[in-house]
Order: C-alpha cells, then sequence, then structure tokens
C-alpha cells in the first residue's frame, strides 16, 4: 500500500480551523453535540479540526458558524477562506486578518525559530518594554486609548504559550543591535536584558546572540520566523512595515530553515551568548 502524505495546510485554512476550534469551545459545545445537531459522523468535524481535508465544503462551513453563533463579519470571512482554498499561492498578505494568522500559528506550533534584526521578539519582552516600544509609535501606529488593552493582550499572549504545560520549543537568534538600541532607556534595558536571562534558563528556550563582528550575514536586511508544526507542515513568516508575508512553498522553506542554519553557525554559542548578555547587564 502506498502511504500519501498528509497536505500542508496553508495559512489562511489554518486560521480557519484555529477559528472554528476557538468558536466551538466558546460555545461549549462538544464533538459528539456538532456531530448530532448537525447529523454528521463524529469524526468528520475531528477531521475538520485536524485539517486531515483536502477540500473545503462552504455548506459545512457556513453550518458550523451558525451554529457556533459566529458574527456576520467573520462567518463571512470564514466561509470566504473555504471558497479559496482550492486556489494554490505561495504567500499571503492580509491587512483583514493580521494579526490573527499570526497568533494561530504561533499558538500551534511545535517549533519556533526566529531573528530578531530590530527589536526584542515579543514573547520575550518585558511590560515596560512593550510600553516604551509603543510610546514612540503613539497617534502613528499605536492610538492612546488602545495602549493598555495592547499591553494585556501581549500579557496574555506571552503567558499562554510560555507558561503551559507543554510549551513549544523555541530558539531565538538576536542581531547585536537588538541590544544596544536604548527602548526605554538604560533601567528598562536592564530590566529586559535579566528577563532574556531568565528565560533562557529554561528548558525549552534557546538564545544566541549575533555579534556585530560576524559582519554581513546570511539575512542581513530583514528578520524572519520559521514556524514547526505537527509531521512536516510548516510556515516562514517576514516582517515587514505593516503586513508581514507568509512564506509556504517548500523551496522557499528550505531556503529559510537554510538561512537560519547559517546564522546558528555565525552566531555566538547558547553559552557565550549567556555570558554575552552577563555582560552586558552590567556594563
Amino acid at each position: 500500500m502506498i502511504h500519501m502524505p498528509e497536505p500542508e495546510i496553508p495559512v489562511r485554512r489554518r486560521y480557519l480551523i484555529s477559528r472554528l476550534k476557538a468558536l466551538r469551545t466558546s460555545a461549549g459545545l462538544t464533538h459528539a453535540r456538532v456531530a448530532e445537531t448537525l447529523g454528521w459522523d463524529r469524526g468528520k468535524l475531528n477531521r475538520l479540526e485536524q485539517g486531515r481535508f483536502r477540500r473545503l465544503n462552504t455548506a459545512d462551513i457556513m453550518a458550523l458558524t451558525s451554529l457556533y453563533g459566529a458574527t456576520g463579519e467573520e462567518a463571512e470571512l470564514l466561509v470566504q477562506i473555504a471558497r479559496d482554498s482550492k486556489k494554490v499561492n505561495w504567500w499571503y498578505r492580509y491587512s483583514d486578518l493580521f494579526p490573527g494568522p499570526f497568533l494561530a500559528l504561533e499558538a500551534e506550533a511545535e517549533k519556533c525559530e526566529e531573528f530578531a534584526a530590530l527589536v526584542v521578539p515579543g514573547l520575550c519582552q518585558t511590560r515596560d518594554y512593550m510600553q516604551s516600544l509603543m510610546a514612540s509609535s503613539l497617534d502613528v501606529t499605536v492610538p492612546r486609548d488602545e495602549v493598555e488593552a495592547r499591553l494585556r493582550v501581549r500579557a496574555e499572549r506571552q503567558r499562554s504559550i510560555l507558561e503551559r504545560e507543554h510549551p513549544p520549543r523555541l530558539w531565538y537568534i538576536l542581531d547585536e543591535s537588538v541590544l544596544r538600541r536604548q527602548v526605554g532607556g538604560q533601567d528598562v534595558m536592564r530590566g529586559q536584558i535579566q528577563h532574556l536571562l531568565e528565560l533562557g534558563q529554561r528548558p525549552t528556550i534557546d538564545i544566541q546572540i549575533l555579534p556585530y563582528e560576524v559582519g554581513a550575514h546570511a539575512a542581513t536586511g530583514f528578520a524572519f520566523l520559521n514556524f514547526y508544526f505537527a509531521g512536516t507542515d510548516r510556515v516562514t513568516y517576514i516582517e515587514t512595515d505593516r503586513d508581514g508575508l507568509y512564506v509556504e512553498e517548500s523551496a522557499q522553506l528550505e531556503r529559510y530553515s537554510l538561512v537560519f542554519d547559517r546564522l546558528q553557525g555565525s552566531a555566538l554559542s547558547v553559552e557565550d551568548s549567556t555570558r554575552f548578555l552577563e555582560d552586558a547587564l552590567h556594563s
């Protein structure tokens, strides 16, 4: 018997799956109750939520969003994703979903590799550091009346990923400029560097520093994240000034995996990076 590999799940379909799970949970419905109400066999919803399908039926998505009590806007968006599921693209740039797809990917990933070229990665930021970043963008990209809400959401995001029973494997490579840029001043940066040292002691987190002396490197000019999921499924996210770029085509994914491997080789070892952070903390 020939074994057929499970299909890769593109970003928008993964987002669809994530939102359907969340809506069902919020509605307090079990798989059995949904199957009974819609007249489905019990395995159908389970296969859908695990991404084990090759085609999406828009009528099924309409039925689910109606049963779950989704808003008209969200129901329309999810049904449209189902309609578009046959289209083959290797990247997505969606302001209507951002940061929705990113948060969904982050929440489901088993492993994440991130190269940070400008600021400390979001999951590693202290509240003071976050607040200082937002203060620099007030009334430009961050409305004043949204600051506290955004801080609460980011804190919850950190807790939900880092403090869960089985957190993902996280590997960070930080350009030295991330540590040298005085976001919020010296006291804020000292607190941030101390936090990085504490995170680096966790068994699921590794942090490497890419020092200035390396010069030009494989990721000069951009930052990115490689998300790895169950099986062989993966997605790369490339940071931009607005929406972000999601890469899914196999050859491109291999490229960014290789770039991260080369950065690992150019950066200080995890042990030397810890000493680098300790020196930076006391300098």
